[in-house]
């Protein structure tokens, strides 16, 4: 997922990884305690989805389940930034606290209605 939702945030003092060609960024059955966001490269799920730079890595998962149940790999040298989940939460939470359950109602049904979950 590409949005300028992440474009408003300090990013700065987040852990980064440069992962090579081929590796694995995420693995299913992980925690989803943080969210991975690709800096630059390329990378693909394996349900076939693509990612580029600016993209955040299973981003419904990470909303919907406390797991993430797509692997993904880099298909080019990636680098990636790792966002706490009380990162996120806060940011969308700083409008309306509601937004963070909302948010993770909306992405577990879309999950159901696609069969992932």
């Amino acid at each position: 997922m590409r949005t300028s939702f992440f474009d408003s945030f300090s990013m700065v003092e987040l852990p980064r990884q440069t992962v090579r060609p081929r590796a694995l960024i995420l693995e299913a059955g992980c925690e989803t305690d943080r969210l991975v966001f690709l800096e630059q490269g390329a990378a693909i799920g394996s349900d076939k989805m693509t990612y580029g730079h600016g993209h955040a890595l299973n981003f419904k998962e990470f909303l919907a389940g406390s797991l993430y149940a797509t692997s993904i790999r880099s298909q080019s040298t990636c680098r990636v930034i790792y966002i706490p989940r009380d990162y996120i939460r806060e940011a969308l939470c700083r409008e309306n606290a509601l937004t963070w359950t909302v948010a993770r109602c909306v992405a577990t049904e879309h999950l159901a209605l696609q069969g992932g979950s």
